[in-house]
């Protein structure tokens, strides 16, 4: 009796999140002007049209893109600094998180996307400010007075967002021998030493 073959089962229909996914390494890789339904779709094997189940057009894909970027940070900040965690454990999960390759790639290329749409430039800001407070939070829990601990926290991130555009064009780049994580734990250190009675 001949063996009857397996029916094949059918891929998957594609979700939003694979769309996102898509466009965020064309962003991360190209630029948003790379961010093209039809590139998308080759990408992903499929028509166009399956496209318009999941978006009403790009500029919706984009907003998209933008606002799920918005929601893992604000998550994640939120993530961080609740519960019980040392200044040491915040400090040292914002360095990992941001040391991250992948990561960089794609921060960058949204700030590129920025400096063309000033309203992406207004959302990127307020996710900035959220940074910029935690670590000064983290920086006052150590001892460093409101004031220079903003004013520390200002310069940790001028810093890492100097970092992210060097790096995107240089895989190499290292700071005086050192990685972003490095830096910014000895930028800390350095800042730390000229705390009240930091010389007893």
């Amino acid at each position: 009796m001949a063996s009857v073959a397996p029916a094949r089962s059918k891929p998957a229909p594609l979700q939003p999140s694979d769309w996102l996914r898509a466009a965020s390494a064309r962003l991360s890789q190209q630029g948003i002007e790379a961010v093209r339904i039809e590139g998308l779709a080759r990408e992903l094997g499929v028509s166009k049209g399956s496209f318009y189940w999941h978006f009403r057009d790009r500029e919706d894909l984009l907003n998209s893109l933008l606002a799920h970027w918005e929601y893992e940070e604000t998550s994640w900040l939120r993530e961080a600094a609740s519960g019980e965690k040392s200044a040491a454990t915040r400090w040292a999960t914002l360095v990992e998180r941001n040391s991250n390759a992948q990561r960089c790639r794609f921060e960058a290329a949204l700030r590129s996307w920025a400096r063309c749409d000033d309203r992406i430039a207004i959302r990127i800001a307020a996710i900035e400010k959220g940074q910029r407070e935690f670590i000064a939070d983290v920086l006052q829990d150590v001892g460093f007075a409101t004031r220079a601990a903003d004013s520390w926290a200002d310069f940790a991130q001028l810093v890492y967002l100097g970092w992210l555009d060097r790096s995107t064009r240089d895989a190499e780049f290292r700071l005086a021998g050192r990685g972003l994580g490095e830096f910014l734990s000895e930028l800390v250190l350095a800042a730390s030493a000229h705390l009240p009675g930091a010389d007893r």
